[in-house]
């Protein structure tokens, strides 16, 4: 018998095709021991006498054969996603850190912490929870570069100023 979906070839009775998982049509047994050890094969506590029902079946030739793979024969357990619990990101500090960094340390990269800031509640209006995940950690990142490029400049500067001074006040 072959799969309806995928034309692999499956057990005779099976309901489910053990490659891609298709519910199978009901038809009559070709091999009538192959039916009856179809039929009597339900869901037992024994799994040592389930196990040897699926693993050795006899054909009409009398010969014994290995079957490959597991005989489905109730509806196989649907995959569903996992239930993901977000809780919506704050936007708010990242708002107002991005605007203190923008107006006392770098106004570039500030900028860019801004819009990325104005990204998360878009995105939390939306229901997209993840982008806004996604933008936080990116406004974040540039909220530090600018903080540190800020702090870098300002001590550049006042080395800068302070050698100036210096020399002015050796030629004074």
């Amino acid at each position: 018998m072959n799969c309806i979906k995928c034309y692999q070839e499956i057990p005779d009775g099976s309901k489910f095709c053990p490659h891609c998982g298709t519910q199978q049509p009901e038809a009559g047994p070709v091999h009538a021991e192959a039916g009856a050890a179809a039929e009597s094969v339900k869901p037992a506590e024994d799994t040592a006498q389930q196990t040897e029902n699926n693993t050795q079946q006899t054909g009409d030739s009398g010969y014994q054969y290995q079957q490959s793979g597991p005989v489905y024969q109730s509806e196989p357990t649907p995959i569903y996603q996992q239930p993901v619990n977000h809780e919506p990101v704050n936007w708010i500090p990242y708002l107002v850190l991005s605007i203190i960094s923008t107006l006392c340390c770098c106004l570039p990269f500030g900028v860019v912490a801004i819009v990325f800031a104005a990204k998360i509640n878009s995105s939390v209006s939306a229901g997209d929870y993840e982008a806004a995940e996604k933008a936080a950690r990116t406004a974040k990142i540039w909220i530090i570069v600018a903080v540190a490029v800020g702090i870098v400049w300002n001590i550049f500067q006042m080395v800068a100023i302070g050698g100036l001074m210096d020399m002015a006040y050796y030629y004074y």
